[in-house]
């Protein structure tokens, strides 16, 4: 059973007394049949009489069982079940009618020395990406399904926080070469199962048996969806794909040593399979994000040039190479190639999230700013919960004078932060950005309050580090602001220089005499 499901039917009737009143039932039926054999012919009546009475309580069980769930008995009378008169008054939420939608949350690490949580992500991450590719099914992403890892959270406040229909739940108990995994679709409206199954593989069938549960679950949910299957997909040694599934665990984290480990596992893969292009695009990755957030020197946009065209080589028809040779593009200010990247890896794969999101920023490093705001706002539709996307469209309507518009983008904006603070009140990107639009808002101290923490849990996190200057120059904190731009620029780490000088957040202090100093050590 499902550690999420909540009450279980038995327990649904227990609470509602339909148990004790079906043994009731049959313990008054029993006593008045025995009545009846003795008073019945005493009285002289017809045969068929007790023949009736029989048939009158037979008829009456299933009655008394409805009854008995519809209504329960109080001092003050008989009266509706409160939890009938709470299904009744309580509409379905919106996010329950319509297409199917799903969340994928990682699987369970059931192996002896529970040491296979990267693979359980990894498998699940698998799974909801095939998901993806099932046209007319919603799926949330992996970022906000994975804040319920470890949680004990109820299916339905899953369902509510998510706006999912089902939820795919499941466990891993991997031992040498063998692998058992539980998956289970469950319903978040009432908490029932609507799919469920075990299967005891090699590791070696890894890839087979997610394309088989991806299926499972389309079939499940309904009979109309079709699933566009990866016929491509490069078969590899399962200890690379296992190093390359280390390295997703730790990429998706976004820290700078979290960067470094990931990068050490895509190439652990690739020594293993030296043409695995997905962990050459894995590494590309790696690269190209520590750059653009953490380190913006040559040797890491050289390294991201050349793995992603190893990538390319290796994996054309992955969406991923295309997006991770964009950033590089990008990054080396080759913006006709970029363009080039971005648009083929949306030709393969109109959900990647990514490509729409770098595209916008490569439009931005380019002064493009009204293609910028369009790919943004496709970013942000491709995953519902995305705040970044918006809140760059508030910071780029700005720069094009359009207040109006940014009020609009960073109101929707700040509704998913929150939400995303409410699943994790610790994520510093979303109390980063989140900052900003409390500002603009007009909430300063909350926004204060907001950047200051987002500071403190990432002292050497530079992108969080130039936003806490951002903030304050446009909070009018002069001095603040300058200290905050030198620390990020000079002692924590470099960030992209096109984008410097196009963020209309440091025009407060551009005129200031110590911004050109700053500027003028960090070019050196």
């Amino acid at each position: 059973m499902s550690r999420l499901q909540g009450k279980s039917f038995w327990n649904h009737l227990k609470d509602r007394k339909v148990i004790r009143i079906a043994l009731a039932y049959i313990f008054v039926s029993w006593i008045v049949l025995q009545v009846g054999e003795v008073v019945f012919e005493g009285l002289a009546l017809p045969d068929w009489s007790l023949t009736l009475v029989i048939v009158l309580l037979l008829l009456g069980f299933p009655i008394s069982l409805v009854l008995a769930w519809a209504y329960e008995v109080t001092p003050e009378g008989i009266r509706k079940d409160p939890a009938d008169l709470t299904t009744e008054a309580a509409e379905i939420p919106d996010y329950q009618k319509g297409a199917p939608s799903i969340a994928v949350l990682p699987f369970d690490d059931m192996s002896k020395n529970s040491d296979q949580a990267y693979f359980c992500e990894g498998m699940a991450e698998e799974i909801l990406n095939a998901l993806c590719k099932v046209a007319n099914l919603r799926v949330a992403s992996r970022v906000a399904s994975f804040q319920f890892g470890s949680k004990q959270a109820d299916i339905n406040e899953i369902g509510r926080k998510l706006k999912v229909q089902t939820v795919l739940e499941g466990s891993v108990r991997k031992s040498g070469d063998n692998l058992r995994i539980t998956a289970q679709l469950v319903n978040t409206l009432d908490g029932f199962h609507l799919w469920s199954r075990q299967y005891d593989r090699k590791l070696e069938d890894i890839f087979e048996l997610q394309e088989e549960i991806a299926d499972s679950i389309v079939s499940a949910l309904s009979t109309s969806l079709k699933r566009k299957r990866d016929s491509k997909q490069q078969l590899v040694d399962p200890k690379a794909y296992d190093f390359f599934l280390r390295g997703l665990s730790y990429f998706a984290k976004h820290t700078t040593q979290d960067n470094v480990y990931a990068r050490q596992m895509f190439n652990q893969a690739i020594e293993v399979e030296p043409d695995y292009g997905r962990a050459w695009a894995g590494v590309a990755y790696t690269y190209g994000f520590e750059y653009m957030y953490f380190n913006a020197n040559d040797a890491n946009l050289n390294e991201a040039m050349r793995t992603s065209e190893r990538a390319l080589e290796l994996a054309p028809e992955l969406a991923e190479s295309h997006v991770a040779s964009g950033i590089a593009n990008c990054m080396g200010q080759n913006y006709k190639d970029a363009d080039v990247d971005f648009e083929k890896a949306i030709e393969l794969d109109p959900n990647n999230y990514e490509a729409w999101y770098f595209f916008g920023r490569t439009k931005v490093h380019e002064g493009d700013l009204e293609r910028a705001i369009k790919l943004f706002d496709r970013a942000a539709s491709t995953r519902p919960e995305d705040f970044q996307s918006l809140l760059l469209q508030a910071q780029l309507f700005i720069s094009l004078g359009k207040d109006d518009q940014a009020l609009e983008v960073t109101r929707s904006g700040i509704k998913r932060v929150r939400a995303v603070l409410e699943l994790n009140p610790d994520d510093n990107r979303a109390l980063n950005m989140g900052a900003f639009a409390l500002l603009r808002l007009g909430e300063t101290e909350e926004a204060k309050k907001w950047m200051r923490q987002s500071m403190i849990n990432a002292p050497q996190d530079s992108i969080i580090q130039y936003n806490g200057a951002c903030f304050f120059s446009l909070a009018g904190d002069v001095d603040y602001a300058l200290d905050c731009l030198e620390n990020c620029l000079i002692r924590v780490g470099s960030i992209s220089r096109e984008w410097l000088l196009h963020d209309s957040d440091m025009d407060n202090i551009r005129q200031h005499p110590r911004y050109d100093k700053i500027i003028k050590s960090f070019l050196e």
